[in-house]
């Protein structure tokens, strides 16, 4: 589809991207830097749902907080499939559905 000029957010404005980042080519881009930018694209179209599998793999700690901080402020619906201790820690206010064994998933946001 096409954006309108009104739907169209700028990715600066997302917080995910510094402005040294802004400027630098993809292709010089660290490997967080890219991280940054895919979900800042994907945000950016204003998704009415996202799903992520495993986003914080290759992930620094700031990072991971980057993320929940975006993830947070979304109009989105997230569905996330992790086992990262920290994302479980920082989105444990969420709503869950559990697949499997709900013991053994709970077992370690809880240590």
């Amino acid at each position: 589809g096409v954006l309108r000029d009104a739907d169209v957010v700028p990715l600066g404005s997302l917080g995910l991207l510094d402005r040294d980042a802004l400027r630098t080519p993809v292709g010089r881009m660290s490997q967080g830097q890219r991280r940054r930018l895919d979900l800042a694209l994907a945000l950016s179209g204003r998704p009415g749902t996202i799903l992520l599998d495993e986003p914080t793999n290759h992930l620094s700690a700031a990072l991971v907080d980057a993320l929940t901080d975006a993830l947070r402020v979304t109009g989105a619906a997230v569905v996330v499939a992790t086992h990262d201790r920290q994302l479980l820690r920082d989105l444990a206010d969420w709503p869950r559905l559990e697949i499997g064994k709900p013991r053994t998933a709970m077992a370690h946001v809880f240590r």
